[in-house]
């Protein structure tokens, strides 16, 4: 089950945003651009949000004690990031790096499945 307390915040600090839309499910909620998943909450042990961003900025991002690459069992996801934060309203602080995201993956061609 996610943690409503921070799928409200991500959502609230999302919903401003041109396009965005998003998914529940109960396990985690799914923001999207378009039909692209740029960010979903986890649940379970660590929790936090994922972020899809370009190998180069996590590159510059992974020295942050809030983000560690994201790991979906034995596969390391390249493009994402899992950024972790105490309280839900201290992701306020990381709102750029959403837009980031949303720019990111509203640019990329995507040849994987369809959002249904």
């Amino acid at each position: 089950m996610p943690d409503p307390v921070l799928v409200t915040a991500i959502s609230k600090l999302l919903a401003p945003l041109p396009s965005i839309t998003e998914e529940k499910t109960p396990t985690h909620a799914t923001y999207f651009i378009g039909r692209k998943i740029f960010a979903f909450t986890r649940s379970g042990g660590g929790g936090g949000v994922a972020i899809k961003l370009p190998k180069e900025r996590i590159a510059e991002l992974i020295g942050r004690d809030d983000i560690t690459i994201l790991k979906m069992g034995p596969r390391t996801m390249k493009e994402w990031i899992l950024l972790d934060h105490a309280k839900p309203g201290d992701y306020t602080g990381d709102l750029d790096l959403f837009k980031e995201s949303i720019a990111f993956v509203a640019a990329t061609k995507s040849n994987l499945r369809k959002r249904r």
